[in-house]
């Protein structure tokens, strides 16, 4: 879920949340007035627990209730007016509701029930009583409903004015408003800190999970991962950063390999150069200091100091030909050629050579066509002669057999160079592709050698899209396969073609 949606999600909930308990406050502070209200008015609460809407009406009924009970005692027993006890005795029970009774009579106040001093009884007949309703005219005057009744009795004519004091009504109000007004303020701010506690969470955990991994990048620190559970832009910026994080830790371990390589490289180049110049250098100090006393032994060191000379030459050459291999600066001339024709025309050459080592070598075409591969004919050459070298340098038998076969199917054809000298190990056959390996760990092999051949094959056969592996058994032989691309003519891929190699 994107952050705005979530944002808005959770402003719909808390206005929907402020809602409820904006009702939920509304009902419990009409509750609180409404029993406030009973009390202070001496009324009997309804049954049900419903929500008043108006509860000055209650009070008006108050006033219309000893209004009413007033007019009946004016229409039928109206010399109870002149009765002090009873007045006193009606009061008294008015008073519980908040209501007073007040005799005129000839203009002259004979009974006042009240003891408010905000009411001046004595305008009382001034009073403008213009406002009706179902029980007769009435008049407000501030805090005091005011109605009036006149009666006749055999004192002559008089008027009862009933006053409902609506003071404690306006306190009750005032203080369920202020009540009701901070519980709304309470309730939004409780609503909205939780709400807002629980996006800032939402937000800001990532984002701090986000500075203590960057903070752990800037300490060099690269071994962790970035702990996120958001589905949101944070998230995706998480997993980005995490994924960033990761590119950065291969690319240093890279770069670590590539140091470490660097080194072993220095050392194996020294190790290298160094024993053939120490021999080197052996040699012309025997010649200098006379050592070589003879024609015979004279021919035979600088014989020695020639093919030590052509022993370096060459391992600078193949130096030289891998760095270039893996700096990818070596260009490639990619030809159509018939693999064939091609191999037949290598075996011949090398036939010659190998018989005079007493190595017979064979070649097995397994298909029924021309096939033409995609390859560098020089480059190729180079990696069969390698492999073919490693064989010869390492045959240990007599009567030495190489045997070359050529198979596969229509997408690719797999070269097996086989031979039946003394094999290598098992544990090594995974390190012979690695550059300055030798299976001799002393590395002062009798057979000498760079180290590099088969790391210049597996580099080359790459860069061909193929594959290159290994297979040996001690002392039964060793297999080198690699596999090249067939050029489908068909399928419109169109090389320079030359059948000749």
């Amino acid at each position: 879920m994107s952050i705005k949606l979530k944002m808005l999600t959770c402003n719909m909930i808390m206005v929907i949340t402020c809602t409820i308990f904006f009702l939920l406050d509304i009902w419990t502070i009409n509750y609180y007035f409404s029993m406030q209200l009973y009390k202070e008015y001496d009324m009997i609460p309804p049954k049900e627990k419903a929500v008043r809407i108006n509860s000055y009406v209650d009070v008006k009924a108050i006033n219309l209730r000893n209004f009413d009970e007033i007019r009946g005692i004016s229409i039928r027993t109206p010399e109870l007016f002149k009765d002090q006890r009873f007045l006193e005795e009606l009061n008294k029970n008015f008073e519980k509701n908040n209501c007073y009774i007040i005799i005129e009579k000839d203009n002259q106040i004979t009974f006042n029930g009240m003891n408010k001093e905000n009411l001046d009884v004595n305008k009382l007949l001034q009073f403008n009583y213009e406002s009706r309703d179902k029980a007769g005219r009435y008049y407000i005057e501030g805090n005091f409903i005011i109605r009036q009744i006149e009666f006749y009795n055999s004192g002559g004519k008089g008027s009862v004015f009933t006053v409902t004091d609506t003071t404690k009504f306006y306190n009750i109000v005032k203080s369920s408003l202020t009540i009701g007004i901070i519980s709304l303020i309470l309730i939004i701010a409780l609503v909205s800190t939780i709400f807002t506690l629980i996006m800032s969470r939402a937000i800001l955990n990532p984002l701090k999970s986000l500075k203590n991994s960057t903070d752990k990048i800037k300490n060099g620190e690269l071994d962790f991962k970035v702990q996120i559970d958001s589905k949101d832009e944070i998230g995706d910026l998480c997993y980005a950063f995490d994924s960033m994080r990761e590119k950065l830790k291969e690319s240093l371990d890279v770069q670590n390999q590539y140091e470490s390589n660097r080194k072993e490289l220095i050392s194996n180049i020294s190790h290298d150069l160094k024993t053939p110049i120490t021999s080197i250098k052996g040699y012309v100090e025997g010649i200098r200091d006379g050592i070589a006393d003879n024609p015979e032994k004279m021919k035979r060191y600088i014989e020695t100091i020639h093919n030590k000379a052509v022993s370096m030459d060459k391992l600078i050459d193949e130096l030289f030909l891998y760095s270039k291999l893996d700096l990818n600066k070596v260009p490639f001339n990619f030809e159509a050629v018939d693999i064939e024709a091609y191999m037949q025309d290598i075996v011949e050459e090398l036939q010659f050579e190998l018989e005079k080592k007493y190595i017979e070598i064979s070649f097995q075409y397994n298909y029924s066509k021309k096939i033409l591969v995609k390859m560098d004919r020089e480059k190729i050459n180079r990696v069969i002669n390698n492999i073919i070298g490693n064989s010869v340098k390492y045959m240990d038998r007599e009567n030495g057999k190489i045997d070359i076969d050529l198979s596969g199917d229509e997408e690719s054809v797999v070269l097996t160079i086989k031979d039946n000298g003394k094999g290598i190990s098992r544990d090594a056959i995974p390190l012979v592709f690695n550059r300055f390996y030798r299976e001799d760990s002393a590395r002062t092999s009798k057979n000498g050698g760079s180290g590099l051949g088969l790391a210049i094959c597996e580099k080359i056969i790459k860069e061909h899209g193929g594959e290159i592996w290994l297979d040996s058994e001690r002392n039964k032989g060793t297999s080198v396969s690699f596999k090249l691309e067939i050029i489908n003519i068909e399928k419109g891929e169109c090389y320079e073609e030359n059948i000749n190699y």
